[in-house]
């Protein structure tokens, strides 16, 4: 009688994973979807959404609409999805700010990344440029090492918030030197920094410091991703350069609440990792100095969960205290 049970378990087991997945494919999605982005309209995270959005919408057959829903960073949005229905409908495209930088900065996040979310797919990775102004005499991430520890005490730095800090305090603590950060409100205001030589160094974003190194203003000596970045083909890596230990990646990705059919996450990821392939889409994110990532939402969940271990160490190597 037991193994009869067993055979029957296993058996309705078996015929309820194609249904499932008929479910996701026929019947899901018979409404719009919405893509809650946390951060300001015109921004880097809300373009590529926008890329991406009309791609999924033709796919699934019902219109997929990006909502801006500005607040704390992008926490307001990721709260709102994290605490919406798991049905598939409501979606958050955030980078990796509040959902890697967040839970370690802040103490009492109303959601936890890795808990409150059903990731479906990495869809871009962006690099960070590490710029120095015209008159910093260095021309290779080496030389700038070498410069910063004959300036010791002297120099200043910035960035955007704590990911930017964050990613500059790995810096100055895998090769010995010190700067003093400067926070600005924005990349571009990082970049102009850079170009009046405000801070002597910046990790920035390859879209806002674009037109900078362009003009000559500031200059690019290392890219923190794997390989070089297709704007900036001459630029090396990190690892080229001979630091492996500042490989970084900073991404963007998309997110349904925790609880989310597995068959419907299955779907979105399908689609969205489709959409990645297109040209015209690969083109367009390729125009936004962004690199179509390859990772799959099981993927994504183990590195964001690393990720979130690795960026807390440096925090706390860097004695930056959590905020209440």
């Amino acid at each position: 009688m037991k193994r009869k049970c067993i055979r029957l378990l296993l058996g309705a087991a078996l015929a309820f994973a194609p249904l499932a997945q008929a479910f996701a494919q026929g019947i899901y999605p018979t409404k719009p979807i919405h893509v809650l982005v946390g951060l300001a309209a015109g921004g880097g995270t809300d373009l590529i959404a926008r890329i991406i959005a009309p791609k999924l919408a033709d796919a699934l057959g019902q219109p997929v609409l990006v909502e801006n829903r500005v607040g704390a960073g992008g926490n307001i949005a990721a709260e709102t999805v994290a605490k919406s229905a798991p049905d598939g409908y409501t979606l958050l495209f955030s980078p990796n700010g509040p959902m890697v930088i967040a839970p370690i900065m802040f103490r009492h996040l109303p959601y936890s990344p890795t808990r409150d979310f059903a990731p479906i797919a990495m869809v871009v990775t962006f690099p960070l440029i590490v710029s120095v102004n015209e008159n910093v005499p260095s021309r290779s991430l080496s030389e700038l090492v070498a410069f910063l520890k004959k300036n010791a005490g002297k120099n200043n730095c910035g960035g955007s918030g704590p990911p930017f800090e964050l990613a500059l305090r790995l810096l100055t603590s895998k090769t010995g030197t010190d700067c003093t950060f400067i926070q600005y409100k924005g990349n571009n205001e990082t970049s102009q920094a850079l170009m009046t030589g405000e801070v002597h160094f910046a990790l920035v974003d390859a879209g806002p410091v674009f037109p900078a190194i362009k003009s000559g203003k500031v200059r690019g000596i290392a890219v923190t991703t794997p390989t070089r970045d297709p704007t900036f083909p001459d630029i090396p890596t990190v690892i080229e350069a001979g630091f492996p230990d500042l490989e970084m990646r900073f991404w963007m990705g998309l997110f349904a609440p925790a609880g989310t059919p597995a068959a419907v996450v299955k779907r979105l990821e399908a689609e969205t990792q489709r959409a990645l392939k297109l040209p015209e889409v690969v083109k367009q994110i390729h125009n936004r100095q962004s690199i179509p990532a390859n990772m799959s939402g099981e993927q994504l969940a183990k590195f964001v969960a690393s990720e979130i271990t690795r960026w807390d160490g440096v925090r706390k190597n860097a004695n930056i205290p959590q905020v209440d």
